[in-house]
C-alpha cells in the first residue's frame, strides 16, 4: 500500500445517489482520484488545492447538469485522523481544539455523520459533547459562544468513515457559493 492509498490520506468525502458511483468518479477523474471509502455510495480523495478543487466542480455541474442526478455531496475536510473507539469523543474534542480561535464571534453548530460503529458510537451524544467541548472552549476565553442551527456562520462537520475520521469548518461563505457542499 502506498502512502496515498493510506485509508486517512484523503482531504476529500463525495457521497453518491445510489447507482451514481461510476459516473461519480468517471466525471470527476480530471479533478481527484476517488476511491472507495468502505461504505456505499462513499468516495474519498485526496487534492492539493480544496478550493481549485471546489470550482472544478462547480464548473462540471454547469456545463453537466446532469451529474447533479448522480452526485450526493462533496465535503472537504481539514483534519483527519484514525479513530480510538473508546475515547472518541475525547479524541474528537482534542482534535478540535485547535480550530477554536477559529470560531470566536462566529456563530456554529456541530454536524456529525457516522458510517460504521453502529449501536458503539451514537451520533446526537457526539453532536452534543463536541458542541459542549468548543462551547466550554470559548467561553474559557472569555468569548459569548452562539449555538445556532439557522444558517450559521460556521458549521464544524465530522465526518467518520470506518475507522478514520474528518474534520472541517464549513463557512457559510463556502456553502453558499458551493451549495454541494453541505451536511446533512
Amino acid at each position: 500500500m502506498t502512502e496515498g492509498d493510506l485509508p486517512s490520506n484523503w482531504n476529500i468525502v463525495v457521497t453518491c445517489q445510489q447507482g451514481g458511483q461510476r459516473a461519480v468518479r468517471r466525471a470527476l477523474h480530471p479533478l481527484v482520484r476517488l476511491r472507495r471509502a468502505g461504505f456505499r455510495n462513499v468516495l474519498v480523495g485526496r487534492v492539493d488545492d480544496v478550493q481549485a478543487f471546489l470550482a472544478g466542480v462547480a464548473e462540471l455541474l454547469e456545463h453537466r447538469p446532469g451529474l447533479r442526478a448522480s452526485l450526493g455531496k462533496v465535503l472537504p475536510v481539514e483534519r483527519t485522523f484514525a479513530v480510538d473507539v473508546p475515547r472518541f469523543q475525547e479524541q474528537l474534542a482534542e482534535e478540535a481544539a485547535v480550530l477554536v480561535d477559529r470560531l470566536v464571534g462566529l456563530s456554529f453548530h456541530v454536524r456529525v455523520e457516522r458510517r460504521g460503529h453502529k449501536g458503539i458510537i451514537n451520533t446526537q451524544a457526539t453532536e452534543l459533547a463536541l458542541g459542549e467541548s468548543l462551547y466550554g472552549a470559548l467561553t474559557a476565553r472569555g468569548c459569548n459562544p452562539t449555538v445556532t442551527f439557522t444558517d450559521p456562520d460556521v458549521v464544524v462537520a465530522v465526518e467518520l468513515i470506518g475507522e478514520v475520521a474528518g474534520l472541517e469548518l464549513l463557512t457559510r461563505a463556502t456553502r453558499q457559493q458551493f451549495p454541494f457542499v453541505r451536511v446533512n
